[in-house]
């Protein structure tokens, strides 16, 4: 049996549109180029759909396994401290559960973006683009 996975992409949020537009935007591109996982976005703050908003929004799409991934370059208060909280996460294994549809779903979180090769590349490019 394969597991169904649901990833849920978690932004800061802000009161500028455009910061929700980015994450909603990468959240549909992973969903676009990955058909077999469920992709939702949620926000810590200043606009939705919350991180608790969007674990429930994965009610009905039989998800086996969630994995919750900041959309945040490097680690702060957030990561460390805020949405393992929210999320009920181990503090020793960042790892925890959700109830949906009558299941115990297991939830897991991944790391933010880091200092990833594929990060300095697009940083690269940019430099390119204003040359």
């Amino acid at each position: 049996m394969n597991e169904k996975i649901g990833i849920l992409a978690i932004g800061h949020g802000s009161r500028l549109p455009y910061n929700k537009e980015v994450v909603t935007s990468i959240a549909t591109l992973i969903d676009n180029k990955y058909p077999e996982v469920i992709v939702k976005a949620g926000f810590m703050e200043h606009c939705g759909p919350s991180v608790e908003e969007a674990l429930e929004s994965f009610k009905g799409t039989g998800v086996d396994k969630i994995v919750a991934v900041p959309v945040f370059l490097a680690s702060g208060v957030h990561i460390t401290k805020d949405i393992p909280k929210i999320l009920q996460l181990n503090p020793d294994t960042h790892e925890g559960s959700v109830k949906l549809d009558g299941k115990e779903i297991p939830l897991l979180y991944g790391k933010p973006l880091g200092d990833h090769e594929l990060i300095a590349d697009l940083v690269y490019t940019r430099v390119q683009e204003v040359l």
